[in-house]
């Protein structure tokens, strides 16, 4: 790389994010030039100061991963299951939920203790506790 080499990620309006060696605006008629690596070559884009959102100096590396395309092909390997197996699995969730929610429920003996006082909110203004 030589000294004078800029690499840089350079936003422009339109939501496009580019990244390269870039060239600063005055050599070509106030456009800016961006060579963007495509493997062992580059492509040139030129582009007016009133597309820059944001220039963001990085190392040529930075800007070598910027630039790679970000539409390639990501593998997803997650089980495919049928709708049976869905509704299974769902029914069987379903009935756990509810033998839960009898085991968090609170005895009704609970609620039948004669020692127990109750609030009456029509006798008094402010609550006993």
């Amino acid at each position: 790389m030589a000294d004078n080499e800029s690499w840089a990620v350079v936003e422009l309006m339109g939501h496009v994010t580019i990244a390269g060696r870039i060239t600063k605006p005055g050599e070509y008629g106030g456009l800016w030039q961006i060579d963007i690596p495509e493997g062992d070559s580059f492509r040139t884009e030129f582009f007016g100061s009133q597309a820059v959102y944001r220039v963001r100096m990085v190392s040529e590396e930075i800007a070598r991963a910027y630039s790679r395309p970000a539409h390639t092909v990501i593998e997803y390997n997650a089980p495919i299951i049928t709708r049976d197996e869905h509704i299974s699995v769902v029914e069987r969730l379903q009935e756990q939920i509810r033998e839960l929610r009898k085991r968090m429920a609170l005895p009704e003996e609970i609620f039948d203790r004669e020692d127990m006082e109750v609030y009456d909110d029509e006798d008094d203004d402010e609550p006993p506790y």
